[in-house]
């Protein structure tokens, strides 16, 4: 893990989009402001080779040089996820084929990673590039590619390597390969592996899965090949990462389902992310909280934030104070680098109106301001802020495999806006997040024994080893919380002939085999309140268990809908169906009672995050994400660090105000995994 004692605190520059020359200019305000960092080079190959075999690294050298006057350390990105129009040319081939044919070039990540032309020119400006940087002292990393993508590839090649995988993973038998897939299903079934049909016209949700798993596994190749290449030249302390980024719903929302993330980061000796989140009333930290622990759980330490906004698109203007509240909340969650997408606004082309830290004038402004004046704030607590480590005792169990089974096998077949994984994902996290329940993201073969509570949303998606490990995972003293659409399928989505979930009938108490999308009457009664059911329902028929809640429905008031049951040492609650907000947060809230997690005393918008610096002392973030006053009341002697260093004392009630923040430093290393 690359450790630094200092904050790395910057923005992506882009000299070349420039209008003209003002470097100077630039660095003057960037070391003003605190800023120590730059990250340059990812989207420039057709600058540095305008031309076949022409380079020209003039710029770039420029670039470093003169951030070396200023103080400024670099972060070099290859440019290799945006390849020049030349070379589109002279090899169309490196254009990845997709069901609707070959993709024309303007777009970035649209290239086939796998065509041997591609990979030919692409070594070579990796290398080219490299020779140039490997000299400069301020040069402190390398970013490989940005957020890098399969291209979707399906041509002729690519289905062919995609066919001789199948053929090795069945040892070259057709028929166990028919079988394990239901390609017997409307006559699919293939005769040999030399006719293997056109993937493109499959109606086999599961063959179509493996092939997304297979895309998923390039893109980890094709790191693991682009670090291999930058290792030939870095220095000693020099450090390899990429910015993963996230689904898009207008903003980063849940997992990426085009790469195996964790897979990925293998190559990388740290990992980064591109978080962009809502902004004014919208305004929560959920994902800036939900982005940290995926970064988290990637390398299984603390993140760099390669790209966030600041002003961003145009609805996402911050309110005042929100970029300091912003910043602090990455921070809070274990980032050890904050990068702005970008220092400036661009003045042509696509991006034009995703505004950076400077708008189009170039001039500082109330954005560059409220960094500038949150970082001299920062300052001074900064040896107590920077490296904080998280203790999490609750996980969420996240998977790509499930989300491929949802997006094939939706929970409503005949509703395109039925909830994906993501969504459900997303439900679970910001349900425990908004009941201040913190909570790290894990995955399948990760290990879970140390997590009082383990959160498994609709993991659809399990082989048998999976389901053995979550019933010794509960049989030796873990709180397992299930959602429905669980334990459905194995790894290739055919669905189990066993009783569902599969495998943990005994473990829950319970079994199901129906379920169905409820109307808007569907409610059930949880701590004395109705709540609505939505989306989704399973009928659940209790055994040997306790029931939580059942449907009020009358048709289906003989089924449950929530259940929980102690097994062994540990305890197994399931929760089938698709809850409303405040009653999964209510469920979760007594979920982590239950598994030893001290329930807070707060809920959002006050919003408390905690770890470990540097010191051993636990830090505590209190935040306000609401436009009205708020009060907390401290529960130990604490120094509050970001306002004035003063003392508080056990029982002070602290005035929070809107859009504004805390921080407390206790003495001491009690329970930071409470709550």
């Amino acid at each position: 893990m690359v450790t630094t004692d200092k904050l790395l605190f910057g923005a992506a520059y882009y000299p070349e989009y420039m209008p003209y020359e003002r470097m100077d200019t630039d660095f003057s305000l960037m070391r003003d402001a605190g800023m120590n960092v730059i990250r340059i080079g990812e989207s420039t190959w057709s600058t540095w080779e305008p031309e076949d075999g022409a380079f020209d690294f003039s710029l770039l050298v420029r670039t470093i040089e003169k951030a070396s006057d200023y103080g400024l350390q670099v972060i070099i990105g290859t440019p290799t996820y945006a390849p020049p129009s030349w070379l589109c040319d002279k090899c169309p081939d490196i254009l990845a084929v997709t069901k609707d044919g070959r993709c024309l070039y303007g777009h970035r990540q649209l290239s086939d990673i796998t065509s041997p032309d591609y990979l030919r020119y692409s070594e070579r400006i990796i290398r080219k590039m490299m020779e140039v940087c490997r000299e400069h002292d301020n040069i402190i990393g390398y970013q490989l590619d940005n957020e890098t993508r399969s291209g979707d590839g399906m041509s002729e090649t690519n289905q062919a390597r995609f066919v001789a995988r199948m053929k090795g993973k069945y040892n070259g038998d057709i028929s166990s390969f028919n079988h394990e897939f239901g390609l017997a299903y409307w006559s699919n079934s293939i005769s040999s592996w030399d006719c293997f049909p056109d993937l493109r016209g499959t109606v086999n949700g599961s063959l179509r899965a493996a092939y997304k798993a297979y895309l998923r596994d390039l893109v980890t190749e094709f790191l693991a090949w682009q670090a291999k290449i930058v290792r030939e030249y870095t220095r000693p302390g020099q450090f390899i990462t990429h910015n993963f980024d996230f689904s898009w719903k207008e903003y980063s929302f849940g997992i990426q389902p085009l790469v195996n993330q964790k897979d990925a980061a293998a190559a990388l000796d740290v990992a980064g992310c591109d978080i962009y989140h809502l902004s004014q009333n919208d305004s929560d930290g959920a994902m800036i909280a939900f982005g940290g622990s995926v970064a988290r759980s990637l390398k299984k330490e603390n993140y760099y934030v390669l790209e966030t906004q600041a002003q961003g698109r145009t609805g996402w203007t911050p309110f005042p104070g929100q970029l300091r509240l912003d910043a602090y909340s990455h921070l809070s969650s274990g980032a050890d680098m904050l990068e702005y997408w970008g220092w400036h606004s661009i003045h042509n082309s696509f991006e034009s109106y995703w505004k950076g830290i400077l708008s189009h004038d170039l001039l500082p402004n109330d954005t560059y301001k409220e960094l500038s004046d949150w970082h001299h704030e920062f300052a001074g607590a900064e040896s107590h802020l920077t490296g904080l480590k998280k203790i999490c005792n609750a996980a969420i169990l996240a998977d790509n495999r499930s989300l491929t089974g949802i997006d094939e096998f939706p929970l409503d077949d005949s509703d395109t806006a039925s909830p994906d994984y993501n969504t459900i994902l997303r439900s679970f996290h910001d349900a425990s997040y908004r009941r201040n329940i913190e909570t790290d993201i894990v995955y399948s073969d990760d290990d879970w024994a140390g997590y009082g509570m383990l959160i498994v949303p609709a993991l659809y998606s399990a082989d048998k080893t999976v389901i053995k490990r979550l019933r010794d995972y509960v049989q030796n003293g873990g709180h397992l919380v299930m959602s429905f659409r669980s334990l459905m399928s194995d790894s290739e989505l055919k669905i189990f002939s066993e009783p569902l979930p599969c495998g943990l009938t005994d473990v829950f108490g319970m079994t199901y085999d129906r379920f169905t999308v409820p109307d808007d009457s569907c409610f059930i009664t949880l701590s004395g309140e109705k709540e609505r059911c939505i989306s989704y329902i399973e009928l659940l028929r209790p055994d040997d268990c306790d029931v939580i809640a059942s449907y009020d429905e009358p048709a289906w008031n003989r089924y449950a809908c929530i259940t929980t049951k102690c097994f062994g040492k540990g305890r197994a609650t399931y929760i089938g169906a698709n809850l409303e907000p405040e009653a999964l947060e209510n469920v979760l809230e007594q979920c982590a009672a239950a598994s030893g997690i001290r329930p807070s005393h707060y809920r959002f918008p006050i919003i408390t995050k905690t770890g470990v610096n540097r010191l051993g002392r636990i830090i505590t973030y209190v935040f306000n994400y609401s436009s009205e006053s708020r009060e907390y009341t401290v529960s130990c002697e604490c120094s509050s660090l970001i306002n004035g260093n003063v003392t508080v004392r056990q029982g002070d009630i602290i005035k929070i105000e809107p859009w504004n923040l805390v921080i407390l430093e206790q003495n001491g290393l009690n329970n930071p995994k409470d709550g």
